[in-house]
């Protein structure tokens, strides 16, 4: 039952990938380097498409994680990101191997090559995931930048509790936690001004 299994598993990958890789009765470290290449690659598309799709990632990160992806500095994102890097070394090492070895290199040389490109590729996704979230947190609005905004109160503020507030930062309406400035409730819909930010909490009042 196992070598039937085997066989046709084997079939399967001659007739979808291996001709595709141009492989004829490939060698253990041809088949390392296509396997390598197949689950690199297909992890990519999966991302791809899960990035495509918009905002399942970051839903999947919030969920199981507990944590705000939009918060996370670039260091912190760059760490959180290591995924990708991961999938390039696979496709770029099986790439990269299975280049040398259909160029008649050797196995050493296929090797060496096949870690070099999936290092390379490795750095450089994790440095370009570095520079577009350094791009976005750029573009993020200083909370301070609230002080003196006008708005509206979303979520009713009680006398020792916190609420939420919706104000103009930027020309954009956000949304903020707020505390009422005098220790007064303050109901949904009233409109507000910002008064001052201590330690991320918008300190708002009556206008």
């Amino acid at each position: 039952m196992a070598s039937t299994v085997r066989h046709v598993i084997m079939a399967l990958l001659d007739e979808l990938i291996f001709d595709f890789l141009g492989l004829e009765s490939p060698s253990l470290l041809e088949l390392i380097f296509a396997g390598s290449a197949v689950i690199g690659g297909g992890l990519f598309l999966f991302w791809f498409a899960l990035v495509m799709i918009g905002g399942i990632t970051a839903d999947i990160f919030d969920g199981v994680f507990g944590t705000d992806i939009d918060a996370i500095g670039a260091d912190a994102s760059f760490k959180a990101l290591t995924f990708q890097g991961i999938m390039a070394f696979l496709m770029f090492f099986g790439l990269g191997g299975l280049f040398v070895l259909k160029s008649d290199g050797g196995n050493a040389i296929a090797i060496v090559v096949g870690g070099m490109t999936g290092f390379a590729s490795m750095v450089g996704t994790g440095k370009l995931f570095e520079f577009f979230i350094g791009l976005q947190a750029d573009g993020t609005v200083n909370i301070a930048n609230a002080i003196n905004a006008k708005g509206t109160v979303y979520l009713g503020i009680g006398e020792e509790n916190i609420g939420q507030v919706q104000v103009n930062v930027g020309g954009t309406m956000r949304t903020y936690p707020a505390r009422s400035f005098d220790k007064t409730s303050i109901d949904t819909g009233v409109m507000i001004q910002v008064k001052e930010v201590v330690a991320g909490i918008l300190i708002v009042e009556r206008i």
